[in-house]
């Protein structure tokens, strides 16, 4: 399954991706928790 890709392929931004999006969910999910908690 080629989507043209010339030079970069779309496995290196999805990882990419994933990455971020787990780096800065695991924390904010704790605080967004954490917050719930206190107001609720």
């Amino acid at each position: 399954m080629q989507e043209q890709s010339p030079t970069k392929d779309p496995f290196n931004w999805t990882y990419l991706l994933v990455g971020l999006g787990v780096l800065l969910a695991l924390p904010l999910m704790h605080v967004f928790l954490g917050w719930f908690a206190f107001y609720l």
